[in-house]
């Protein structure tokens, strides 16, 4: 389901925006911002370049390695693959080593343990997601508790570091949503608050992780019942953003969640449109959006247009190579043509 791949893609990738840098230096780091904004407009190949000319040629530090390593796993979980496997799992190699030579030389510096403490943390996080998704579960749960560790520990040493607390916040609400049946248990604490609050700063303070904040926030909103809230931040993301595959879809969730079965079929039809335009395509994509409208006309008993949809979405898959989550839509639009 896209919806739940898209919170996992964006929980790590929204750890791709920290900025240490003071306002002097604001100038230099135009690079993190259209890097940023590159990927989040599904642009990988240009920010995949952007940051390789960059390590080429100027710079290898740890904070570029770190950029694209967001790059590469957005870039994979936006096509359901692992083709990219190979140089990804070299560049989180790279940052992890050039992270704890940063530690090393930090000394008693708080601000560069911090900032060494981030990058460390966010490539255990994307190490552990990885390892998730290809069946590494004991490794990525260990991975995973390193990540959050690090991250903890950073903004412990540096409070004003808001960009780790959007991974933090992410994790906190997702982890005690996954095990919420279990909150009777001592020491298994709701801590969904805690980590909508962690978000939100990170929204009202980080530099260049905002909207990416924003896409989280839409997603946790939605889950945690704040539906308001989640369409104010869907609406303010897809007016940043209007050619954002992962906006577009963040938005026609909100509104599907809410239960405003007409308009969120005229997002889906937009979304359509957005991703017949773009030069990044996934053929799954297109599927899992016919199958979503078959899927509301359903609800609003609205069968013949329920069928056209399913019909549409089994047209878009004939003969294509589509992800697992594809392959899921083609079964579930088969459905809704059964029932039709």
């Amino acid at each position: 389901m896209y919806v739940s791949k898209y919170i996992l893609v964006l929980a790590f990738f929204l750890l791709t925006s920290v900025v240490f840098a003071g306002d002097t230096e604001h100038e230099q780091n135009n690079w993190i911002q259209q890097s940023i904004e590159l990927a989040i407009n599904n642009r990988f190949a240009e920010a995949e370049s952007l940051l390789t000319q960059r390590l080429t040629q100027t710079d290898s530090s740890a904070e570029t390695w770190f950029y694209l390593a967001s790059v590469l796993n957005s870039k994979m979980n936006y096509y359901e693959n692992t083709i990219d496997a190979g140089p990804y799992l070299k560049t989180l190699n790279t940052l992890l080593r050039t992270s704890d030579t940063l530690l090393s030389a930090a000394g008693y510096n708080s601000a560069l343990q911090a900032k060494a403490l981030f990058y460390r943390g966010s490539a255990f996080g994307y190490l552990a997601f990885y390892q998730s998704k290809t069946g590494s579960y004991f490794n990525a749960l260990s991975n995973g508790l390193s990540s959050i560790h690090d991250l903890e520990k950073a903004v412990s040493l540096d409070s004003t570091l808001y960009d780790a607390y959007l991974g933090i916040g992410a994790y906190q609400y997702w982890r005690s949503t996954k095990f919420k049946h279990l909150f009777w248990v001592p020491f298994v604490n709701d801590l969904r608050l805690p980590g909508i609050n962690n978000i939100r700063k990170a929204i009202r303070k980080s530099r260049y992780s905002r909207y990416l904040a924003m896409h989280q926030m839409i997603y946790v909103l939605t889950n945690f019942g704040e539906m308001d809230e989640a369409l104010h931040y869907a609406r303010q993301a897809i007016a940043a953003f209007p050619n954002s595959v992962f906006m577009r879809w963040a938005y026609a969730h909100t509104l599907y969640k809410r239960h405003e079965y007409p308009q969120a079929i005229q997002a889906y039809e937009q979304l359509v449109q957005l991703l017949q335009s773009t030069d990044e395509k996934n053929p799954s994509h297109l599927v899992e959006c016919f199958t979503k409208m078959a899927e509301i006309y359903q609800k609003i008993n609205r069968p013949v247009y329920s069928r056209q949809m399913a019909k549409r979405a089994l047209e878009q898959a004939k003969g294509k190579a589509l992800s697992v989550e594809g392959q899921e839509s083609v079964q579930r639009a088969t459905n809704y043509l059964d029932l039709n």
